[in-house]
């Protein structure tokens, strides 16, 4: 019997959580196809026209910000973190939920 065949028993063994610089790595990877950018959460929708911020801004930050605070895992089990460039000479957050192949920007500040 090979052993590519045999099934561990018992509970699998969990992952340790990714970290920060693991998950902006993939956003930046991520982002350099637009497609795989979630960007149509209402909260973000409101967020951008209440501060006048475009799409074009928020895609400058996922392709080249940096990290600023996280991981956490979200009641969707998708792991958060916080980002932030620099976008017209003013500073700008977004809040990322980031998942294996894609990732969304949920907010904006």
């Amino acid at each position: 019997m090979a052993a590519d065949n045999i099934v561990p028993l018992g509970r699998p063994r969990s992952q340790p959580p990714p970290t920060l610089a693991e998950l902006v790595k993939r956003v930046h990877e991520l982002a350099i196809d637009t497609a795989k950018m979630g960007i149509s959460h209402p909260h973000l929708q409101l967020r951008m026209a209440q501060r006048g911020k475009t799409i074009r801004d928020i895609v400058e930050i996922v392709r080249n910000g940096e990290g600023v605070s996280g991981p956490t895992r979200d009641k969707y089990g998708d792991w958060r973190i916080k980002m932030r460039g620099e976008v017209d000479g003013r500073r700008v957050h977004v809040v990322v939920a980031v998942r294996e192949q894609d990732f969304s920007v949920v907010t904006l500040y």
